[in-house]
């Protein structure tokens, strides 16, 4: 592996809300201001810059700038904001990383946001599947197969599933997995969860929790739900996630300058990496990223003692598990997406934060984490935890 770890310094996130839901009143820029307060106490002059993704930013004017300021942060901090879809948050993380690296910096911030409750274009987007959904307007397979785009995830995901013969019935097992491993782990999710108090028209809002753990599912409503993006397709409302939306943040530093200052990281970035894969894989990017920086690393599937698989979609995580080999056991074990809600652009972020906090209370030693971007792309890191 890489002789130059980086650390992790300090990481949380915001409770995950619906939409509509308990953050619905909260502006993007005042949530995220929130999350950088929590996770940056204690190191505010410590920081170089900061770097923010967000796959559909409401403020297109340099959200992380306006953030970080909000947040009573030093003006001198360098603030940039990214987009890479749902990979928004890893790529800042990888361009994070490269800073320190590189020199340029010994510690950065890394945030991702997604607040979908005030983006027009993901609630029209939204509001047209539910609108063609109501009125028996969807396509089926033969219909759209010839002109799947690369960022159309509903369709690449229904296209796997047919391809590779990943049944309804499995994504329905699978959705009913990660719902019940999440609802086991609701208090564990606490470590990391910053809550999140706000007023809005003389009315007092809190979030400590992720919103979708409140609304438990059963089996049948999972495995009656109707097909939502094609007429002869096996997605629906649940085994593909709900588009929800969350602040998270993470503090790097440079593993020389940490172990000067006597701070004990939470854990180490070893790598982080990305790539794309042509038109004719769409749906492999996820496994073939994960391969590509686990071969970088030297390191083998059985070396990596927890998986965070980005459940964006029943079928797509488990087109990626089962293309890997995974053992079932190591990966997600605290559910994923499709229990806790897609944030979209922070997903990534959510997820290795998550990893970190379990990888510590295991005693695990590596973990991976991957996430698929629109455009038949694919992020992924590894962390690894020292005593």
């Amino acid at each position: 592996m890489k002789n130059n770890k980086i650390a992790v310094i300090a990481a949380g996130r915001s409770p995950i809300g619906k939409i509509p839901g308990v953050l619905n009143h909260i502006s993007e820029t005042d949530l995220l201001a929130k999350i950088i307060q929590a996770v940056c106490k204690g190191y505010e002059n410590s920081i170089d810059e900061a770097v923010l993704g967000s796959g559909f930013p409401v403020e297109r004017d340099n959200l992380c700038r306006k953030a970080l300021l909000g947040a009573g942060l030093s003006p001198d901090i360098s603030c940039s904001t990214v987009s890479k879809t749902c990979a928004s948050s890893d790529e800042a993380l990888l361009i994070a990383v490269s800073k320190i690296r590189t020199g340029k910096a010994k510690a950065v911030l890394v945030c991702g946001s997604e607040k979908t409750s005030n983006s027009p274009y993901i609630l029209h987007f939204m509001k047209q599947n539910v609108k063609r959904h109501l009125k028996n307007q969807l396509p089926s397979l033969q219909d759209i197969q010839a002109h799947i785009l690369e960022n159309d995830m509903t369709y690449i995901c229904e296209y796997l599933a047919k391809h590779y013969h990943i049944s309804r019935k499995a994504q329905d097992a699978f959705t009913l997995k990660s719902m019940q491993k999440a609802l086991a782990a609701r208090a564990l999710f606490s470590e990391e969860i910053i809550p999140i108090s706000y007023e809005d028209g003389g009315r007092q809002y809190t979030a400590n929790e992720d919103e979708l753990l409140c609304s438990e599912k059963t089996k049948e409503e999972i495995q009656n739900a109707a097909p939502m993006f094609l007429q002869d397709g096996t997605l629906t409302q649940y085994n593909s996630a709900a588009i929800c939306e969350c602040a998270a943040a993470m503090l790097i530093m440079d593993s020389t300058e940490a172990a000067r200052r006597k701070i004990t990281p939470l854990a180490y970035i070893v790598d982080t990496d990305c790539m794309g894969v042509p038109r004719e894989q769409m749906g492999h990017a996820m496994a073939a990223c994960a391969n590509k920086i686990l071969q970088n690393n030297g390191l083998g599937k059985r070396d990596i003692d927890l998986y965070e698989i980005n459940e964006s979609f029943a079928a797509q995580a488990i087109f990626t598990a089962r293309t890997l080999g995974l053992d079932m056991e190591r990966v997600n074990v605290n559910g994923g997406n499709l229990a806790l809600g897609y944030p979209i652009g922070v997903t990534g972020l959510r997820m290795q934060i998550s990893l970190i906090y379990e990888m510590r209370r295991r005693g695990a030693c590596i973990g991976l984490s991957v996430i698929c971007a629109g455009g038949n792309m694919a992020n992924a890191s590894i962390y690894i935890n020292e005593p």
